[in-house]
Parts: structure tokens; C-alpha cells; sequence
């Protein structure tokens, strides 16, 4: 997912500026932002739904630490989307206001540190960084719609990640369903995963209808 999101802000960012003059920028804007939380709530389930496979290629040592990859698999598909936000304040020549948003980032991720680790170990610092990307995400939004508005489908994208945490919660219900046999629960696992790719088609259908269209028409006779 880190590789994914760097990858995604690395392309983004030249890419937002070579289509700022366009009249339909912002529309572009916000399909970007809308098409990289479906990719990467995506990534999330997939991640989460096969981690019993990943845990077999890591040495047993590693395993006790398994419980904060949803964490921050999270945080850092939040990352991404902040990425996409950000754009306003990069284009509108404001970036002074993007420090002062990540300085209160960090203030948040300084304090959650100091709050939880004692407490929590390594599990503190996985949600200060989830509290902190999530912070910058409204900030950047709200501060983002009084300067620079772009009209994202926020309720759009916050069916993707919602979907792929309900996947993960039936994931997690099929090992107390079907026990703990590594074959049973990754059956399970991707059953679960189908009915969140069929609630990712059911909620794109006019899209895929309207790539689908030109396919299924007749050619015309030569």
C-alpha cells in the first residue's frame, strides 16, 4: 500500500498540473481522487483478506506485529486521498497552508505517540498515523472547498472504503464461522472479496455499461 500510494503521488502531481488549464480540470480532479480510493480500497481487501498467506512467507518473529496491518493499510489509503486533496493548495499557489496542515499532522501523531505507546506498544503509533492522516484529510478538504472548491463524490468514496472494511469484517467472521483451516478461510476470504467487487460493479454500473456499450454494438457492414 506505501508503494502504491508514493506511486500514485508521484504520478499525480505532474499530472495535476499539466491539466490545470483545462476548462474540465477539476471534474478531472475529482474522477482521480475517486479512482484511486476504488484502486486502493481494493488493495486494502485484498491485502487483508489474504494476509493468512502473506503471514506463511514471513518468519514466525514477525507475526505478533500482523495485528497493525489493517491499521495502516488504512492510513495510508487515507494518504493517498490526501494527496488527491491537496492539490488545491499546490495549484492555487497556497503551499504555506499545506505546511501548516502537516504541522498539525504531526502535533497529532507527537501527542497520540506519547498517549499510547505506553499503553498500547507498537499498536500507538498505527493509530496516531490513522489520527493524523485522517486529520489532514478534513483539513485539507475543508480548507480545500473555500479556496479552490472541487466537487469529489465524497459519499462515493466513502462507500469504497467502507465496502472493503465490511469484506475484511466478513473475513474476519469466517474464521469464527469455519475454524482456523488456512483453505476454509481463504475460500471464505474470497467469496467475501467477490461480493465486494460485485458492490464495487453494482455501484459503477452506468460506467461499466457505458465502456461495455460500444463493444457489444454490431459493426457496421464494410
Amino acid at each position: 500500500m506505501t508503494l502504491f500510494t508514493q506511486a500514485f503521488n508521484y504520478a499525480a502531481e505532474p499530472f495535476f498540473f499539466r491539466h490545470a488549464h483545462r476548462e474540465d480540470a477539476k471534474a478531472v480532479y475529482a474522477q482521480v481522487a475517486q479512482a484511486f480510493t476504488l484502486v486502493g480500497s481494493l488493495v486494502f481487501a485484498g491485502i487483508m483478506l489474504y494476509l493468512d498467506l502473506v503471514a506463511v512467507l514471513i518468519g514466525p518473529n514477525y507475526r505478533e506485529a500482523i495485528g497493525i496491518v489493517p491499521i495502516l493499510l488504512l492510513a495510508y489509503l487515507l494518504l493517498g486521498i490526501y494527496y488527491s486533496f491537496s492539490v488545491w493548495f499546490k495549484l492555487t499557489d497556497n503551499t504555506h497552508i499545506g505546511g501548516y496542515i502537516a504541522l498539525g499532522g504531526s502535533a497529532i501523531t507527537l501527542l497520540l505517540n506519547i498517549l499510547l505507546i505506553p499503553h498500547w506498544g507498537y499498536f500507538g503509533p498505527a493509530w496516531a498515523a490513522l489520527a493524523c492522516y485522517g486529520f489532514m484529510i478534513v483539513l485539507c478538504y475543508i480548507t480545500g472547498q473555500k479556496r479552490y472548491p472541487i466537487s469529489y463524490p465524497i459519499g462515493r468514496m466513502t462507500l469504497y472504503v467502507i465496502g472493503a472494511l465490511g469484506a475484511y469484517g466478513l473475513g474476519l467472521l469466517s474464521e469464527r464461522w469455519f475454524g482456523s483451516s488456512l483453505w476454509i478461510k481463504l475460500g471464505a476470504n474470497t467469496a467475501a472479496l467477490a461480493l465486494f467487487l460485485l458492490f464495487l460493479l453494482y455501484l459503477e454500473r452506468r460506467t461499466v455499461i457505458r465502456w461495455i456499450s460500444p463493444l457489444l454494438k454490431p459493426k457496421a457492414a464494410g
